[in-house]
């Protein structure tokens, strides 16, 4: 078994337990020298929190011999500047602000409203040219995201009226 699939094996059994209940893995990546934990939360995901998962990981990791060499064990939360993965992490950030990157190269910022199994939904606020502001809901799907631009100015002249 892989290295990630093992600590991440581990980490899920750990997050039964209920003072780690609200917790989830996002990433694990390792390299020679290094391993790498991404942990989110349901709830709040501190330093002290971190802190203990590092240190029973550590342990687990030394008493297994599962990395035999030397190497540096970090666990972390997301952070604000990783993108969003999982399901879980969608529905958390509901009411919050984001950015959404395309593969096509297209950027949308707005607030996230809503999140469905295969799309979400993104608001956004517009004040066109006369000042007045205006509401404009975009629906970001799988197939949206290999669309155009024009595909999606087309979808929202025609659609979201």
């Amino acid at each position: 078994m892989l290295i990630e699939e093992t600590v991440t094996n581990w980490l899920n059994e750990k997050f039964t337990e209920e003072s780690f209940r609200e917790c989830y893995v996002v990433d694990v990546h390792h390299s020679p020298k290094k391993l790498e934990i991404f942990l989110d939360s349901d709830g709040v995901l501190d330093l002290a929190l971190c802190t203990k998962i590092n240190k029973w990981l550590g342990r687990k990791i030394e008493e297994s011999d599962l990395i035999p060499d030397a190497y540096i064990l970090e666990v972390s939360s997301m952070g604000l500047d990783r993108p969003l993965k999982l399901h879980r992490q969608y529905v958390k950030n509901i009411g919050r602000p984001v950015t959404v990157h395309h593969q096509n190269g297209h950027i949308i910022e707005g607030i996230l409203t809503e999140v469905k199994p295969d799309m979400i939904i993104v608001q956004q606020e517009v004040i066109e040219i006369e000042k007045k502001k205006k509401v404009k809901i975009i629906l970001v799907s799988e197939n949206w995201v290999l669309g155009t631009p024009e595909e999606l100015d087309y979808f929202l002249k025609n659609y979201l009226k």
